[in-house]
């Protein structure tokens, strides 16, 4: 039995101390670190960037937010990234084919835990777009440094880091007030930023607050149970010590509703605070960061008005969730331009997940249902990290990460023992109270590439890598074997029923990628290819159980072997540069990736269709200006497992115009300017229509959203 998170905890600050306070390199070192400044480079400008890594900020990041009340949104448009629908501000993302936890998403670089059956509040939904500062995404070969428990690779998402006044500028007040609006759901959203700093501390707030009403499609519909309203408030105090930064950042997220239209449930509540303290040090000897985190989630689901309601009680679940987590990296430079580098981490997160009973209800009652009882999963990690630099033309990363994973869960109950109704669920609860529930996984990752630039303008990388994710609590320890019950638990969008098995074993994947990258010295011409194939060991997807009424399955979690493999493409070239015209720039992406369950030989669920993406963008003095149109194909593709529909090829067309003076930014778009009717590839079911009798089975796929005229709107000061 691994020891608790607490005791590792202690262990790890305990080296943070030692650190800090023993070695005798650390007072050689005098000088302070600069304020900490995020600022995107050109391709051009930054060569020790790897060429596989992408980076959404600055004027990308502000053209996309102004669209968006969905920060995991932000990442499509990039070469081989597309997202699932879910909620209004809660959509998951796919990567290279692989989606939703498969991909590590961080938030200043802190995972966090889905603590809903349903994946209600996914990581990336803890930060609303106003409060964003950056995102990187490192898909593939991804470093171990980067994170684990992961297949596919990683997102960062990063909130703006705290800065300190000049020396001698005395005490600086700073912040920014933005507004925003969407017609398509007459949305609207507001944020504010704003701090105080003298030359060694820094206080400051962020706010973001979003609300959507139910979008309507390019014929007119209004798509039910796609409304939402969300509030995200962070408050930052930093001082900046001799040899680095010290911070604590705590805030709340808050939802009071959230509509799924791929789900048979809704949000009705999402409270959730949090508390990082970070510290981050630069010595004589090299660099080193420490963080310690806390989050707890209260998170409720009910039926909303277009499933319904709940006045007459509806189906109550509720989910308390907490994380904790402390990790310590250090990185010490090597005389060839090289780094050593190494970390240890440790994670925990707690659940209880429990549906009360319904009065006068003869199947939700008369005891609560309990899904997971003191589900535990504990995530203890070290990791060392060695790039060299063999020659001028030449950058190698070698990488291993070691793992342990605990999972375990309590004692569960049915919402009664008796009764014809609740027969399969009794029976299902007393074979998992009998049987042994701890789990324990032992996890090795490995990270080994090459990065060659023969000349200024041209590199190539390529590797491979060993990736590997434990399942989730949800994944193992969802047991209920009832129709109703095991349609409770459902994370993929298709409105099926899900059983948990405690004997999933750990997803292995094994990864090649190689990525070749031209960038003109001049930044007027770029292009990047990259290639990937990926094979996994236990893939977890399912096995059928049983078929439902209207179409639907009963399906329960199972190992497979997978196979996946695709490509994508961007670039960009300058076609014109004039006094009366400014200067123009033609951009594309494309991307292609197949999937293939090789135990069943059914496609993998929710693989991306060929998208292509091809804009012009025009930048004349303050103002910029963009035509964008987007090309996706026909999805035949498709999982028959879960009865996936199929959907077809459409395109959209978008214009988009910005104006940014010293303190004011406007931003402008008309996103389907046609109005085009079509359906979301990656959308899953419109349970949400489907359910208030707005179609016929077999159920259509979601809809996507029409014509929105958006309207952003940004002061600083």
């Amino acid at each position: 039995m691994s020891r608790s998170l607490c005791g590792r905890t202690a262990v790890l600050m305990a080296g943070v101390a030692v650190t800090t306070l023993s070695n005798p390199l650390l007072a050689r070192a005098q000088t302070a670190l600069p304020p900490i400044q995020a600022v995107a480079a050109p391709e051009a400008a930054d060569p020790a960037r790897s060429p596989g890594e992408r980076q959404v900020t600055g004027e990308l990041l502000a053209r996309r937010a102004a669209g968006s009340a969905d920060t995991m949104s932000l990442v499509t448009g990039e070469p081989g990234m597309a997202v699932y629908a879910n909620g209004g501000f809660s959509s998951l993302p796919v990567m290279r084919g692989l989606a939703d936890s498969r991909v590590l998403v961080t938030v200043d670089g802190v995972g966090i835990t889905t603590f809903c059956p349903n994946n209600m509040n996914p990581p990336g939904s803890y930060v609303l777009p106003g409060r964003v500062d950056a995102i990187s995404i490192l898909p593939t070969l991804s470093p171990v440094s980067a994170g684990g428990d992961n297949i596919a690779g990683v997102i960062a998402v990063t909130t703006r880091p705290p800065a300190f006044a000049e020396a001698g500028e005395g005490l600086r007040v700073s912040g920014e007030v933005g507004a925003s609006y969407r017609s398509v759901a007459d949305a609207v959203g507001a944020s504010l930023q704003a701090a105080i700093a003298g030359e060694r501390f820094s206080l400051g707030y962020e706010g973001a607050w979003s609300r959507g009403d139910n979008y309507r499609t390019g014929d007119g519909r209004r798509v039910r149970s796609t409304l939402y309203e969300a509030y995200d408030q962070a408050l930052t105090l930093a001082l900046l010590t001799d040899h680095g930064v010290v911070s604590l950042r705590a805030g709340r997220h808050f939802s009071p509703y959230e509509g799924f239209p791929t789900q048979r449930m809704d949000l009705t509540e999402n409270d959730s605070s949090f508390a990082d303290l970070r510290y981050e040090g630069t010595y004589g000897w090299g660099e080193v960061t420490a963080k310690a985190s806390w989050r707890t989630v209260n998170h409720e689901m009910n039926f909303l008005a277009d499933k319904g309601g709940s006045a007459t009680g509806g189906m109550p679940m509720n989910t308390q969730g907490r994380d904790l987590s402390a990790s310590l990296a250090a990185t010490v430079p090597l005389t060839d331009g090289g780094a050593v580098r190494g970390g240890i981490e440790a994670h925990r997160s707690d659940v209880d997940d429990w549906w009360p009973p319904v009065a006068g209800s003869t199947m939700m009652g008369p005891q609560t249902y309990w899904n997971i009882t003191d589900g535990r999963r504990e995530r203890t990690g070290l990791w060392v990290e060695w790039e060299a630099k063999p020659s001028a033309d030449w950058t190698t990363l070698l990488g291993a990460r070691v793992e342990r994973v605990d999972t375990d869960a309590g004692l569960v109950q049915p919402y009664a023992w008796t009764g014809m109704m609740n027969m399969p669920d009794a029976m299902a609860a007393r074979a998992f109270n009998a049987r042994d529930r701890s789990r324990a996984d032992d996890n090795v990752d490995v990270t080994a590439k090459a990065i060659w630039r023969p000349n200024t303008t041209t590199s190539v990388e390529f590797g491979y890598a060993r990736k590997t994710r434990s399942p989730t609590l949800y994944e193992r320890y969802a047991w209920g074997l009832g129709l109703m019950s095991s349609s409770m638990t459902s994370f993929a969008g298709d409105a099926n029923a899900y059983v948990g098995d405690p004997d999933l074993k750990p997803e292995v994947a094994h990864n090649l990628a190689a990525t070749l990258k031209y960038a003109s010295l001049d930044g007027k011409r770029g292009l990047t290819f990259g290639v990937y194939r990926s094979q996994v060991e236990g893939f977890i997807d399912a096995v059928k159980l049983a078929d439902l009424a209207k179409g639907f399955v009963q399906l329960r979690f199972a190992n497979v072997d997978a196979h996946l493999r695709g490509f994508d493409v961007s670039g960009h070239a300058q076609v014109w540069e004039s006094p009366a015209l400014g200067r123009g720039t033609l951009t594309g992406t494309l991307s292609w990736v197949e999937g293939e369950n090789r135990d069943s030989g059914d496609d993998l669920y929710h693989m991306t269709p060929l998208t292509l993406r091809l804009g012009l963008e025009q930048a004349k003095g303050r103002w910029t200006h963009q035509a964008e149109v987007e090309f996706v194909g026909e999805k035949d593709a498709v999982n028959a497992l879960r009865h996936e529909p199929k959907t077809a090829a459409y395109a959209l067309f978008n214009l988009r115009s910005g104006w940014k003076g010293d303190r004011v930014r406007v931003d402008l778009a008309a996103e389907n300017l046609l109005d085009t009717a079509y359906d979301l590839p990656l959308g899953g079911v419109s349970f949400g229509d489907f359910k208030a009798g707005g179609s016929l089975p077999p159920i259509r796929p979601l809809r996507g959203p029409g014509r929105s005229i958006n309207l952003s709107l940004a002061y600083a000061f």
